[in-house]
């Protein structure tokens, strides 16, 4: 049976120089018995004892000495991206457990790289066959990644726009389009060339990547998915004034007919004011009916000027009371007096209409940085929660004799004003209606 032990570093420096001792001890004392003189004696066996003993240090330590090199180039190897260095075992009990720690690591970097290499692989992959134009550039706007989409709508091979900046690849794009993406404009961008509309979405986010800054480009034309879209507002509309236009005209020649009767019999003829009461009243109805739709499709851009709050608050008391959350407001904004009344009263007259008790029907005004905001709530039945992002859209109402034009007018003009119109449905049941208005240029 062949046994190997297995010493440390130490115990074999120590078992060296107790050998180098012994041998030492006896050399000196087989001098001593010849008669040697012991200043000859003891410089010869001590000269010797040193060198060898470095002899055997030095074969010591260079076994050792080479796996520590071989374990700082592992290292600088993994500095440098490559994993692919294992080092044998040794018989160092020392060194045995760093080295298996080194091979234990370079075999879990291997896998979590394999794995990364995957998903950038897959993500690749997903990225590459987008709809959606994925530029991805330097802090220089040099492009160094780009998608299938991007070349297409570039118009450039990959060897063309790798390395070139976004302007220089932006050439052969429409002007409207090449200047919104040199500017880094965000947003829905519309434009008309050589006749037709065209529509666009465009994305700028600022990223890092390797500890550098890079910004990431999206862009996708739209120009179909608008058209579908404005086709079905156009139908709806359509369905919508048509249904509006049965609803007043069926009754209208009911009662024409009718009246064309008692004329001919001359009978009945006490009941034709109460008819001819009834047409005019349904040909008015349908005027205001149409004269809203007209006033929807032209609403002008607003007019602004600076406007105190509370007294525009004051006047919409005496239409549609309301309780005030908080003190009066003593800011001014920067807005179109007549639109903004406009909205206010919209949502005023839909919170009174909501079925909501009037003592739980509030305002609030608040400033935010350069911003009013403006809040309406009501405790009355609200919005489905699947219906409000549609609640905004023309044509769309959840009253029976709606037109679905309230709210979709209100979101035009505080759009136009740069501000946003948002709906929530409170948790014990109503409805917040949330808008914002620049301040007034004072800052009041």
């Amino acid at each position: 049976m062949n046994v190997r032990l297995h010493w440390s570093f130490t115990g074999q420096i120590l078992f060296c120089c107790t050998l180098v001792l012994a041998c030492a001890l006896t050399a000196l004392a087989m001098a001593l018995h010849h008669q040697i003189p012991v200043i000859i004696a003891c410089s010869s066996i001590l000269l010797i004892s040193l060198l060898t003993l470095l002899v055997l240090l030095n074969r010591l330590t260079a076994r050792r000495q080479r796996l520590l090199s071989t374990l700082e180039d592992g290292i600088k190897s993994i500095q440098d991206g490559d994993l692919s260095l294992r080092i044998s075992p040794t018989s160092d009990p020392e060194l045995t457990s760093l080295i298996e720690l080194y091979n234990q690591l370079t075999t879990n970097l291997k896998q979590q790289k394999q794995k990364l290499n995957q998903k950038e692989m897959v993500l690749d992959s997903i990225v590459q066959a987008s709809p959606m134009a994925t530029l991805l550039l330097d802090k220089h706007r040099h492009i160094v990644y780009h998608n299938a989409a991007a070349r297409q709508l570039l118009n450039k091979r990959a060897g063309a726009l790798t390395g070139s900046t976004i302007e220089a690849a932006s050439d052969a794009l429409p002007a409207a389009l090449a200047q919104a993406l040199s500017q880094g404009y965000t947003g829905m961008l519309s434009f008309e060339q050589q006749e037709q509309k065209h529509t666009y979405y465009l994305g700028i986010e600022q990223v890092t990547l390797n500890y550098q800054p890079h910004t990431l480009v999206i862009c996708k034309n739209v120009s179909a998915e608008q058209n579908r879209e404005e086709i079905m507002l156009w139908k709806n509309a359509i369905r919508l004034i048509s249904h509006e236009l049965n609803n007043s005209l069926a009754p209208i020649q009911s009662l024409t007919s009718s009246a064309q009767t008692m004329l001919n019999q001359q009978k009945h003829l006490e009941l034709l004011p109460d008819m001819l009461d009834t047409i005019s009243q349904r040909a008015l109805n349908l005027s205001e009916f149409i004269q809203r739709y007209a006033e929807y499709a032209r609403l002008p851009a607003p007019s602004c000027a600076t406007h105190a709050v509370a007294p525009l608050l004051d006047r919409l008391q005496t239409f549609y009371p309301f309780t005030l959350l908080g003190t009066v407001p003593d800011y001014s904004g920067n807005f179109d007096l007549a639109q903004v009344e406009q909205v206010l009263l919209n949502l005023l007259k839909n919170a009174h209409e909501s079925g909501s008790d009037k003592s739980e029907i509030s305002v609030q005004v608040v400033r935010d940085k350069s911003r009013l905001r403006f809040a309406i709530v009501d405790r009355g039945c609200g919005i489905q929660p699947g219906n409000l992002h549609q609640a905004l859209q023309p044509f769309y109402s959840t009253k029976s004799q709606g037109t679905g034009l309230g709210l979709s007018l209100c979101h035009d003009i505080i759009t136009a004003h740069q501000g946003q119109l948002r709906l929530r449905n409170r948790e014990k049941g109503g409805l917040m209606v949330e808008f914002d208005l620049p301040l007034g240029q004072n800052g009041q």
